[in-house]
């Protein structure tokens, strides 16, 4: 699975993103369908800022289900490619 090897790479910025890549990591060895909605448990999903060149303005989507403003984003559904997924 390149995401965990992704993970494994990545160097954490704080005490909290060690904790954080430490589950992922354990998570990813523990279940089989960690890309997918069916594990209740735990999931991967990625997300986005979407700006404009300048970067004085981003694009928010409204999430009907929550009735709030968001970023962009969603569930992996199996795709282990998350830059896809955002």
């Amino acid at each position: 699975m390149k995401i965990k090897e992704e993970i494994e790479k990545y160097i954490p910025y704080n005490e909290q993103e060690i904790n954080d890549k430490a589950l992922m990591l354990e998570y990813i060895n523990t279940f089989d369908d960690i890309l997918t909605r069916k594990n209740k448990m735990c999931h991967f999903t990625a997300s986005n800022w979407i700006v404009n060149k300048d970067r004085t303005k981003i694009l928010m989507i409204y999430h009907k289900i929550y009735q709030s403003w968001s970023w962009a984003g969603g569930h992996a559904d199996g795709d282990s490619n998350l830059l896809n997924v955002a």
